[in-house]
């Protein structure tokens, strides 16, 4: 491969395009239509993945002992962008907020590298374009489609993240958290303010609820990071009418899977006694299957840090067991079925140290050519030990 520095005008003319043009889970069309009119013209066999999402491969590669597969998220968030980037989305309502642009445009100029060195490169590669990541739907249909069928030896995905400056870092072990989003359903009784005596305030019942999480984050005592969270709550048409429900949604996020079942049987406990105590019916429910955790191969990891170390200096970080976080990702299905890696690659522009899903959330595009040169010595190498 060129100096990845090469590299830098293409990279960023993709993401400029990618985060200007922002799309919802399912409704990637024109992010489908720009990825796809792009691999054709570099000579790629195109898989359709039910709506948007896609799997590529060179016909080239395809004859190669060993298949690396390597996934790119392709949806936005709903949300209003605020960064005044010149760059900034054109459409209302959605944003890159979590840099699956940036995982894009790294993604299709490695495509093109590849179709240049497709005579001598040692390894077939497969992409993953995967829609709906965001609202963990994408990975299954990635694998229903075929995304691991024949010859899958190894999986790598990649991250950008916003809470440090320039640099790398892969964890050794678990990569993520176990997350499931709940549904709180609080049941009352409705009456006019003025005959309270005869309403049972349904309002009054979520705010105990919320107390209670907030009581068990500070009592429970986990083996790692965990915690319930609440993140809306809606209740109530008019002001002088007792509300009759209340609904709440949050999620449950732990690093170990027995702090999950912990924490959700306590929080159903809570709920219990705040029932009886409220006169009201409390229902606690899961809003999906959770999202599982997954670890880090430990060959791949040593093949990570050895090229982190050589692409980032001391700017890269291996990070142990003890700082686990608790952010997850539907990609546990692809490891379940095979070896994989999960690199982050470092990016907050100084001052402007926004976190994820953020409308003024900024990527420091320096990052993006070592980011490159990473994922494509990582894929050689894989190649050669998996």
């Amino acid at each position: 491969m060129k100096e990845a520095e090469n590299y830098k005008e293409e990279l960023l003319r993709h993401r400029h395009y990618f985060h200007m043009h922002p799309e919802l889970g399912l409704e990637e069309k024109e992010t489908s239509a720009y990825i796809k009119s792009y691999l054709e013209k570099l000579g790629y066999e195109i898989t359709p993945v039910f709506p948007t999402g896609m799997i590529a491969e060179l016909p080239e590669l395809k004859k190669r002992k060993k298949t690396v597969v390597v996934r790119a998220e392709m949806d936005g968030l709903p949300m209003e962008e605020k960064t005044g980037l010149p760059y900034a989305s054109v459409n209302p309502g959605r944003m890159h907020a979590c840099g699956h642009d940036g995982i894009l445009a790294v993604a299709l100029t490695l495509c093109g590298i590849l179709s240049e060195e497709k005579e001598e490169f040692p390894v077939n590669v497969r992409f993953l374009f995967e829609p709906a990541e965001e609202i963990g739907e994408g990975a299954k249909r990635m694998i229903k489609a075929g995304a691991l069928d024949g010859p899958a030896d190894a999986f790598l995905m990649f991250h950008f993240a916003v809470d440090m400056p320039f640099g790398m870092a892969v964890h050794e072990g678990q990569a993520s958290a176990m997350i499931a989003g709940i549904g709180i359903e609080v049941k009352g009784k409705s009456s006019h303010w003025s005959e309270a005596h005869k309403g049972i305030d349904s309002i009054y019942a979520g705010a105990r609820v919320i107390q209670e999480v907030h009581d068990l984050n500070e009592s429970y005592q986990g083996h790692a990071p965990c915690l319930v969270g609440i993140g809306t709550a809606h209740g109530g048409e008019y002001g002088n009418i007792i509300a009759d429900s209340m609904t709440l949604t949050g999620n449950i996020r732990a690093c170990r899977e027995e702090d999950f079942q912990a924490l959700y049987c306590l929080l159903e406990e809570r709920l219990k006694n705040t029932e009886k105590e409220t006169g009201t019916k409390i229902t606690l429910s899961l809003l999906k299957e959770p999202v599982l955790s997954f670890a880090n191969d430990s060959e791949f990891t040593e093949l990570a840090a050895g090229i982190g170390q050589e692409v980032f200096g001391e700017r890269f970080i291996l990070e142990g067991e003890d700082e686990l976080f608790l952010a997850g990702d539907n990609a546990y299905r692809y490891f379940q079925r095979t070896r994989g890696v999960f690199l982050i690659f470092l990016a907050a522009v100084p001052g402007k140290e926004y976190p994820l899903h953020h409308p003024k959330m900024e990527l420091d595009e320096n990052i993006f050519p070592y980011s490159l040169e990473t994922v494509y010595q990582m894929i050689k190498k894989m190649g050669k030990v998996c």
